[in-house]
């Protein structure tokens, strides 16, 4: 008992410590709109651009102090402004940044208003919009009143993190800034959906943090819109694409089922059960080529069943891959390729609001509704498990197992058929098999709550032939090994398909599902090569093996369990 009591403190200090110290250095995602205010083409008044060497570029953006009174209100026509033009999507948050420095260091001379030409709320009303007397004041003082000093990071906050800015369309948008208080000068203006959504891209005194600018490149978006999604054998589908963005120019649709079609509005006629994905390929009159894909659900019965197809996936405290860049896009790009019905993902950071990015980029990517759930591992922490899902949930729970580490459920609505599929993570360090001996058993214990089929997911930080994992193959059938045994379980040459085949340094990543359950069988399983080729040299966290040949999209490698829903 007292090394029990030992492990467990050493444990809750660790788990402590990684939720402690979730805040790392991020690299710049492509997705940032990142301006350098000197080079606004617009500016009117007394907006001038001044040389100053500690800027980006060498250069910043300066309202003299003339002693002109704060400006109260926006101003719809302001005679002092500037503005400069950027590409962002529709419905995508972004978080508004400003580096400025004020006059003086004085509170006086260190504020504007920030106003935009399509900008909406949440709810798509219109906000802050040029030409109004609504706009989004941006302050560099701090509410405790703090001393300002030199260049700093602010947003339209105040005492707490601004609201998100939102666009009506998808494509180039204009953003102006309007003098509230005179004397203040700008030299980088950051919008980001995802690097700097919580956290400011420096310091809010003194700071020396300049990125480089950027205006990222915008594809034509395309989804699918199926009517009807779902019916019994013969159905007919009528599909149509809709294309923003760019303008299409021709229409290359695959149905699933072995037929294809040109129309830009076409039918289609599923004459036998099963799940369908119905992809279509768009050329844009960017040059481009964008899909998109909708899922089809054809019943020969109202008792549904077919396929279903599981992923367990640890993405690396918020998508960061072996190169150490955080990329929630790489990331959902292999959960594209292993096309989950269902997927179980580890150490997803919702500080970062992962949940919500990751299955916007999901239903970008795919052209389909996904939902998801997720569970802290402990109230507070902003690491947890994270349930997606193509199909609807039904109903979700959540469980906070010992030494800090979560259960999440999901009932799922496949086709009409209840499955009750689970994400979890058990405790680390290699050495704390007491503790997740403990977890499995709470485990398996909640598990019982709901009705099977049951699938369960999750990175263990345990092999199979470890006490706790044995624990859960009581009452559970392991899915990658079922797969094996039937010589239906594929990988890749440098980690052949066996009983060893690693998710990581082994294979701490499982699938479980029912044991005896006559309605859910295993009829394939995949661990794919996620290395990257060529890309060797910018290897940075390796995963403990001899062939880290190439960029990976987290330090594991995902797994995929396809089993038959009778």
């Amino acid at each position: 008992m007292p090394n029990l009591r030992r492990n467990s403190f050493i444990a809750f200090l660790l788990t402590s410590f990684a939720c402690a110290v979730l805040s790392p250095i991020l690299a710049q995602a492509s997705t940032d709109v990142v301006l350098h205010a000197s080079k606004a083409p617009v500016r009117a008044g007394t907006w001038a651009v001044v040389a100053d060497s500690t800027a980006a570029g060498g250069f910043a953006m300066a309202n003299p102090n003339l002693g002109a009174p704060k400006v109260t209100t926006p101003l719809a026509n302001p005679k002092n402004y500037f503005e400069m033009t950027f590409p962002a999507y529709a419905g995508e948050a972004y978080h508004l940044w400003i580096r400025g420095k004020s006059a003086d260091n004085s509170y006086r001379h260190d504020s504007v208003y920030v106003q935009f030409s399509d900008s909406v709320t949440s709810a798509g009303s219109a906000v802050d919009r040029i030409g109004t007397r609504s706009g989004a004041a941006v302050a560099l003082q701090r509410c405790n009143g703090a001393a300002e000093q030199g260049w700093g990071w602010t947003d339209n906050g105040w005492c707490g993190l601004g609201a998100n800015v939102l666009f009506s369309t998808t494509g180039t948008h204009t953003i102006r800034v309007q003098v509230r208080s005179d004397g203040f000068s700008i030299d980088q203006i950051v919008l980001s959906p995802q690097t700097y959504r919580t956290r400011a891209p420096g310091v809010r005194e003194n700071d020396k943090v300049i990125l480089a600018a950027n205006l990222p490149a915008l594809t034509a978006i395309v989804s699918v819109s199926p009517s009807p999604s779902s019916g019994f054998a013969p159905l007919g589908v009528d599909f149509a694409a809709k294309v923003s963005g760019a303008k299409a120019l021709s229409y290359n649709w695959n149905f699933g089922d072995g037929q294809t079609s040109t129309e830009a509005v076409p039918s289609h006629l599923y004459q036998t059960a099963g799940n369908y994905t119905a992809k279509v390929t768009v050329k844009d009159s960017a040059g481009g080529n964008v899909s998109a894909s909708s899922l089809i659900a054809v019943n020969g019965s109202s008792s549904g069943g077919g396929k279903f197809r599981a992923v367990q996936a640890n993405i690396s405290y918020g998508g960061h891959g072996t190169d150490n860049i955080l990329n929630l896009n790489r990331t959902a790009d292999y959960l594209v390729k292993l096309n989950p019905d269902a997927a179980s993902l580890s150490e997803v950071i919702g500080g970062y609001n992962d949940p919500v990015l990751i299955t916007a980029l999901m239903e970008a990517k795919t052209g389909i509704k996904w939902y998801n759930y997720y569970v802290p591992k402990f109230p507070g922490c902003p690491e947890g498990v994270m349930i997606l899902s193509k199909w609807p949930i039904v109903s979700t729970a959540g469980y906070f197992m010992s030494f800090q580490m979560p259960i999440a459920e999901a009932t799922l609505d496949v086709n009409g058929k209840h499955v009750s599929f689970f994400a979890t993570h058990f405790q680390w360090p290699e050495g704390a098999d007491a503790e997740r001996q403990v977890e499995a058993t709470q485990l398996v214990a909640f598990a019982a709550r709901f009705p099977e089929p049951r699938i369960i997911g999750g990175d263990l930080n345990a092999q199979v032939y470890t006490s706790a994992v044995n624990t859960i193959l009581e009452q559970y059938d392991g899915g990658w090994d079922a797969a094996v045994s039937k010589g239906v379980a594929t990988a890749y040459p440098a980690n052949p398909a066996s009983t060893n085949t690693r998710t990581r340094r082994s294979r701490i990543d499982h699938v479980f599902y029912s044991k005896g359950d006559s309605g859910i069988s295993v009829t394939g399983a995949e661990v794919p090569d996620q290395r990257a080729p060529g890309t060797a040299s910018k290897v940075v966290v390796r995963i403990g093996t001899t062939d880290d040949e190439g960029v990976r999209p987290s330090d594991h490698n995902f797994m995929e369990v396809t089993f038959a829903l009778n």
